[in-house]
């Protein structure tokens, strides 16, 4: 998963679109962007893409704020079996 997200972050700021002054509210915008493209899918395929470019984009924005994400799955995956 840390190369998933590492190559993914990168070829985004690649791109010019996460720089030093992307901003929480820029991701959170982003994720809603996403999130209503998947609402709209049109077949499975679409809904595939769709579905991953939101996890992707919380991806960005989780190691963009140095976030280890996929610890953080863990620790709550943990917290749910408890409840």
């Amino acid at each position: 998963m840390k190369t998933i997200i590492k190559e993914n972050y990168e070829s985004t700021v690649k791109r010019g679109l996460i720089t030093k002054r992307t901003k929480h509210i820029d991701f959170i915008d982003k994720i809603y962007e996403e999130v209503n493209e998947l609402e709209e899918f049109t077949n499975y395929d679409n809904l595939k893409e769709e579905m991953a470019d939101v996890i992707l984009t919380v991806l960005n924005y989780a190691k963009h704020y140095k976030i280890d994400i996929e610890q953080e799955l863990k620790n709550k995956i943990e917290i749910n079996k408890n409840r």
